[in-house]
C-alpha cells in the first residue's frame, strides 16, 4: 500500500517530532508525509528541518495562515494535483500532537480493501497528559439512516480514504466556501460528503492512535467526559454549532427530500424541533447516549446564536 499522510501543524514544536517519528515507523506500508505548517510562531519549523533530508517527508510552510486546522487540511487537499493523488492508494489526515501505533495505516488499508470501502475511521485512545487520564473514545457505533445530518464520523485524525474519494472531495471543495463557514468542522464535512454521495464507510472498533489532550488543544478537551467538557459543548451549541452547519449543509441536500425536511423542521421553531427529535429519534445519531444528550441540549431554554 502506498499512503500519503497530510499533517497539519501550528505551534507544535513540543509534540510534532514524536508524532512524525511514530508515522515513519508504520509497518508494512509505503508512506510519505506532507507537513502543512500554518505559519507557526514557535520553533516548529526548526524541528521540521530535522527531516529535510528524509525523502518521505515534505515540509510546506504557508505564506499566509489559514487560521485553523480544518482549513489547513482541506487547503492541502485542494493543492494536490490529480496525478499526484492517483500515485497513492490511500490518503490520511494526521494531527501534530498524537502518537500512532505502528500498525495503524496497515490495518486501515487492509479494512478498506477487504470491505471495498472509500472512507475509514476508528476509535481512539484518549490521553490527558496533564492528569494522565486515559480512556477509549468509542466512535464505532453502527451507522444510522440520518446520522450524517448532525454529526461527523470520528476525529479526523483517524480518517483514511481512497484516491478516488479524495478526488471527489477535492472537486466539491472547489465550490465550497469553508473560510466563511462559522465553526467549520472538517471531520463532519468529510463524513457528510461520504454519506450523501453513496460512498461506503468502514468503522473500526479498534484504536490505533493515542489522542493526546493538552492545554493548547483546539478541540481535544471536548472529547473528555467531564463537567468542563460538557460546558465546552454547551458553548459550541450556544454559538450556533448545529444551526450553522444546517445552513451550510442544506446546500448539498436535494430539495424536498426527507433530509431537507428534517433540517427545515429542526431549525423552524421549538415545537417542530421537538417533532423531529421524536419522529426520527435514534436514527439521527449512532450513539444512543449521544442522542439523549442531543435531545436534551436541543430543547434547553438557552439563547442560541442562529446563523440560519
Amino acid at each position: 500500500m502506498k499512503i500519503l499522510v497530510i499533517l497539519a501543524s501550528y505551534n507544535g514544536a513540543k509534540y510534532i517530532e514524536e508524532q512524525i517519528d511514530s508515522i515513519l515507523k508504520q509497518e508494512s506500508v509505503s508512506l510519505d508525509i506532507m507537513v502543512c505548517d500554518d505559519c507557526s510562531k514557535d520553533n516548529t519549523i526548526e524541528v521540521l528541518n530535522k527531516y529535510k533530508l528524509n525523502a518521505n517527508v515534505s515540509i510546506n510552510k504557508r505564506e499566509k495562515g489559514t487560521g485553523n486546522a480544518p482549513r489547513n487540511f482541506l487547503d492541502a487537499i485542494l493543492s494536490l494535483s490529480d496525478e499526484f493523488v492517483n500515485s497513492y492508494d490511500f490518503i490520511a489526515f494526521s494531527d501534530q500532537d498524537d502518537i500512532w501505533f505502528p500498525n495503524k495505516m496497515f490495518e486501515a488499508g487492509k479494512i478498506l480493501r477487504k470491505e471495498q470501502s472509500s472512507l475509514y475511521f476508528s476509535n481512539l485512545n484518549l490521553w490527558d497528559e496533564n492528569t494522565n487520564y486515559k480512556a477509549v473514545i468509542n466512535k464505532s457505533y453502527p451507522q444510522k439512516k440520518y446520522d450524517f445530518l448532525f454529526e461527523g464520523g470520528s476525529a479526523g485524525c483517524t480518517y483514511v480514504f481512497t484516491n478516488d474519494f479524495c478526488l471527489g472531495l477535492k472537486k466539491i471543495l472547489k465550490n465550497t466556501n469553508y473560510y466563511d463557514w462559522e465553526l467549520f468542522s472538517h471531520d463532519w464535512f468529510v463524513y457528510f460528503y461520504a454519506r450523501t454521495n453513496g460512498f461506503k464507510v468502514s468503522i473500526d472498533n479498534n484504536a490505533y492512535i493515542t489522542y493526546r489532550i493538552h492545554a493548547n488543544n483546539s478541540y481535544g478537551q471536548v472529547n473528555k467526559i467531564s463537567i468542563s467538557a460538557i460546558k465546552e459543548r454547551l458553548k459550541y451549541i450556544k454559538n450556533g454549532w448545529y444551526f450553522n452547519h444546517i445552513k451550510e449543509f442544506s446546500a448539498f441536500i436535494t430539495p424536498n427530500s426527507v433530509e431537507s425536511k428534517i433540517y427545515h423542521l429542526y431549525t423552524k421553531n421549538y415545537f417542530t424541533r421537538l417533532y423531529v427529535l421524536l419522529r426520527y429519534n435514534f436514527e439521527l445519531m449512532r450513539s444512543s447516549k449521544k442522542f439523549i444528550q442531543f435531545f436534551i441540549i436541543s430543547l434547553l431554554p438557552i439563547r442560541i446564536n442562529k446563523y440560519v
